[in-house]
């Protein structure tokens, strides 16, 4: 077996791992990232929950700067990178791997929200393209894909696993089922507070199950595909539900 060094294997380097790698997945997310930044700075801010959520926490530590938010998912996928001791090198061919995956694994939930008829009540049901709304809706559909994404699967499943697999020794398969669970039921409840992105705060199970079962999706993708591709189906599901509506 070839290796790095006397005794070291050499670390797996297709496509497969690639993907799965945070520099390659911050790279993939960060034009998406910069344009619902910078188009909400345009339309003078955004009504997406979540990164409202970063905000505040963030403020709560004394980062009151506007760029915190998106910087702050810019410097943890480095860090994780950092640490995984990847080599720093960008695949463009993975790049594109992953855009087209990201568009694939929107399929099974296409077909799920045809036969169930639940498109019109999912998160981009907010996303009516009437006139000059359009481009807004579209930088919502960007904003949710990332930082949902983001906070129910990449934060919530990595510390689960820091936590109860790294510190507590508990099996990883059964603690990574239960996080997936949780942060698909979190996603979905989310939706219901406030003043959702649906601008429907009304409980309704069939489309909390519906979102769960989208939740489970995404976190399973980020489990066995990463990041990135978690990240785009999200995003190409929402921009899916504009073009339905």
């Amino acid at each position: 077996m070839a290796s790095d060094g006397p005794g070291k294997p050499r670390r797996k380097d297709n496509y497969f791992h690639q993907t799965q790698r945070p520099l390659n997945c911050l790279v993939f997310i960060l034009p998406g990232l910069i344009f619902f930044h910078v188009g909400s700075a345009v339309y003078g801010g955004s009504r997406l929950l979540v990164p409202q959520w970063v905000g505040q926490v963030l403020r709560y530590f004394g980062g009151t700067a506007a760029f915190l938010p998106p910087l702050l998912i810019v410097v943890t996928l480095l860090l994780v990178h950092a640490t995984h001791k990847d080599p720093w090198k960008i695949h463009p061919k993975a790049l594109a791997g992953m855009f087209g995956e990201s568009i694939a694994w929107t399929l099974p939930l296409i077909a799920l929200g045809f036969f169930t008829r639940r498109i019109a009540a999912q998160p981009g049901s907010v996303l009516t393209p009437e006139g000059d709304k359009l481009l807004q809706n579209v930088l919502l559909a960007f904003g949710a894909g990332i930082y949902e994404e983001f906070i129910f699967r990449f934060l919530l499943i990595s510390l689960a696993l820091l936590i109860f697999v790294d510190l507590a020794t508990l099996r990883k398969d059964i603690v990574t089922f239960v996080a997936v669970l949780a942060g698909a039921g979190l996603f979905s409840l989310c939706h219901f507070t406030g003043e959702s992105v649906a601008g429907d705060t009304a409980f309704n199970w069939s489309q909390f199950t519906f979102l769960a079962t989208a939740g489970v999706l995404w976190g399973t993708l980020f489990v066995y595909r990463g990041f990135g591709v978690a990240v785009g189906a999200h995003i190409f599901w929402d921009l899916y539900v504009l073009a339905s509506r």
